[in-house]
């Protein structure tokens, strides 16, 4: 029978827990490896999941320094959805202050973009006559050929 391993990185901003686990795990970058198994009997290649391992670190005032813990694929993916959920949140004060001074900065930049485009505008009358006699005039020249 043929087997595979797939390894994918996911990553915890929020503490979270997992029943294959003891204790709370930090946020952080995690390993996950699926082990699949291919299916024989079908016509076109189909794999059937074995198990799912985490990498974790080492439990605290032990001597183990990294372990593998089997899991389940689903109680992952919830753990991650509820990760990005807390994302989501509400923000706090602080962080509404700093979302209005973004908003005041990209209103500043808007009004800075404006002003900058009617003084071009102003600078470069000359080129701008220019340019609208030069394309008028290749215009009326393809008008009468």
């Amino acid at each position: 029978m043929t087997t595979r391993t797939t390894s994918e990185t996911v990553t915890f901003l929020h503490p979270f827990l997992l029943s294959g686990a003891d204790e709370v795990q930090t946020a952080g970058r995690y390993v996950v490896e699926t082990d699949e198994i291919l299916i024989q009997a079908l016509s076109f290649p189909a794999y059937r999941r074995l198990s799912t391992f985490i990498h974790l670190a080492g439990r605290p005032n032990s001597s183990e320094l990294a372990r593998v813990v089997q899991i389940d694929p689903a109680e992952l993916a919830a753990a991650l959805a509820t990760d990005a959920q807390a994302q989501e949140t509400v923000p706090t004060r602080t962080d509404r202050t700093a979302t209005g001074a973004d908003h005041d900065r990209k209103r500043r930049a808007k009004g800075f973009v404006m002003d900058d485009w009617k003084r071009w505008v102003a600078l470069n009358t000359t080129e701008l006559r220019w340019t609208a006699l030069v394309v008028g005039g290749v215009a009326l020249a393809a008008l009468f050929t």
